[in-house]
């Protein structure tokens, strides 16, 4: 990634300034999912070799995500991972140190525990770089990435098939697509389309951004049960309101729905303009810690697209929402998901 070689260069640069350690960039080609390339740390007790990924942007609120994604590289790859970031806040570095995962940022932040070296540092503040507002992922760009998640394909239709797909203007995706090309997600064609470089990295930034800055957009509130005290009974009104009130189901009740194996406690709806009246028919009271979630519906390919569950939002959504929790049956239940809806996609695209 474009933004990911300037990032590893100033990593590097700190990593070379420790006294008696060398560090050399082997390779920085993507090996395998997750794996963007090959460090190497060399010190007078041994010299090892950390294959690394990078995410630009990693803070306190997404922080448990970034650590699930490294996990599940780890798990792939069969070998611990060392995260390069941007710049890693202190509530951040907290959470990481407990999972003992090592990391190094651009600003100096280390964490290296191997046969090579022990070093921590911490407490350095964040470079004063900075970042151009043309190549920060809006709103509306991570729309339109969920767009090209969905169908990869589509990147070879016209912007103003793309724009409706999206929500979006044509002037928007235009600027959009130049954008996430700028930034690495995005390769050129000979024909002068586009395609995703790495749909694993586009599939995070689209999962990090939902979290921090699209979801509390799309946020129309959270409400629990007036009268039952356990969620399957007002799960089945939600699956049969659904259809009548055309709105989508997703979060764990989808889930469950989809993957025949979770237990669900909670849902999360998908709703146009009404989720009001489907909240009085539901018998539901607004809740800051309820159970049933309420997303505001944006472009027109919000739903699973499969016939026999028409009202299922769709595995991208349902896969975001999953991945909020640090719950292990959620997040098993979100590599189902995956495994079942994604991964065929992503091997396309």
């Amino acid at each position: 990634m474009k933004q990911g070689n300037h990032i590893l260069q100033k990593c590097l640069e700190h990593l070379q300034a420790l006294p008696g350690i060398q560090a050399s960039l082997i390779s920085s080609h993507a090996l395998v999912k997750g794996i963007d390339g090959i460090i190497n740390i060399t010190s007078p007790l041994k010299s090892v070799d950390y294959a690394y990924t990078i995410q630009p942007d990693v803070n306190g609120k997404i922080i448990e995500l970034v650590i699930a994604y490294l996990k599940r590289h780890e798990e792939k790859a069969g070998q611990k991972l060392l995260l390069v970031s941007r710049y890693l806040p202190n509530n951040a570095i907290e959470h990481l140190l407990d999972e003992n995962i090592e990391f190094i940022d651009s600003a100096g932040n280390t964490y290296l525990n191997s046969a090579a070296a022990y070093v921590l540092i911490r407490g350095k503040h964040r470079p004063k770089e900075k970042i151009s507002p043309t190549l920060q992922i809006t709103p509306n760009t991570l729309k339109l990435i969920y767009i090209l998640l969905k169908s990869p394909n589509i990147l070879n239709v016209a912007s103003k098939e793309l724009a409706i797909a999206a929500g979006l203007t044509t002037r928007t995706v235009g600027q959009s697509l130049k954008n996430l090309y700028q930034l690495g997600y995005l390769q050129r064609q000979r024909n002068g389309s586009y395609r995703i470089a790495d749909y694993t990295k586009l599939l995070e930034r689209w999962e990090i951004g939902y979290t921090e800055t699209l979801r509390p957009k799309l946020l129309l509130g959270t409400f629990t049960s007036v009268g039952e005290s356990k969620f399957s009974p007002v799960a089945d009104t939600i699956i049969s309101l659904a259809k009548e009130q055309n709105f989508l189901i997703g979060g764990e009740l989808g889930a469950a729905i989809v993957t025949s194996y979770l237990n669900p406690i909670g849902a999360t709806l998908h709703v146009l303009d009404n989720h009001r009246l489907i909240a009085a028919k539901l018998k539901l009271k607004p809740s800051l810690q309820g159970e049933i979630t309420f997303l505001q519906q944006f472009g027109v390919n919000n739903a699973l697209g499969n016939k026999q569950e028409e009202f299922i939002a769709d595995p991208l959504l349902i896969h975001a929402e999953l991945m909020l929790s640090n719950d292990d049956r959620l997040m098993e239940t979100a590599t189902r998901i995956f495994n079942l809806y994604i991964e065929g996609v992503a091997k396309s695209a």
